[in-house]
């Protein structure tokens, strides 16, 4: 996790545009590769207040505390906001006291998938392509992702990053 680091995304926005215009098998699978290489900006609600250091660089301790906002839908579902940029950000109405975070779809899956979650996943651009990645499909990759790093282990082939998993 990064505090107020600017992210962009053209690939990611270049596959949303495609899977919108033609939801193809392929317009999929390449809209969840670049997802999960993506990092997205998130609104966070930290205390107490972070302060910058002489760099001017927000560091947290184990004494801060981490919330991030979450939309409902009209279902009563609710989602985190994962933005690809801050065109996007922008769209939505910040609240005052929120700091802006960069996080991995890892991240978010992780989040979601947590027991005490009430997350239903998360929503990618959620006033513009509004794209919801569901709880079960984070489940889905996240299960596919062990079972690769378990595969690479038995051949003795480590990759490089392991899956962040949810805590339980």
């Amino acid at each position: 996790m990064e505090i107020n680091k600017s992210v962009s995304n053209p690939m990611l926005i270049g596959a949303i545009e495609l899977l919108k215009a033609d939801p193809s098998t392929e317009h999929k699978n390449m809209f969840v590769n670049e997802m999960m290489k993506a990092k997205f900006l998130t609104p966070a609600m930290v205390t107490p207040a972070p302060e910058p250091d002489e760099n001017g660089r927000i560091r947290l301790t184990k004494d801060h505390k981490i919330q991030f906002p979450v939309l409902t839908a009209k279902d009563g579902k609710t989602y985190f906001m994962a933005y690809s940029d801050k065109l996007e950000l922008d769209k939505w109405p910040q609240t005052e006291g929120v700091v802006i975070v960069s996080l991995m779809m890892e991240e978010f899956m992780a989040m979601t998938l947590r027991k005490e979650s009430a997350s239903s996943g998360c929503v990618i651009n959620p006033f513009g392509a509004n794209i919801i990645v569901p709880r079960e499909m984070m489940a889905s990759m996240m299960a596919a992702r062990i079972a690769k790093m378990q595969e690479a282990a038995r051949q003795g082939k480590m990759p490089q990053k392991p899956p962040v998993g949810p805590k339980s």
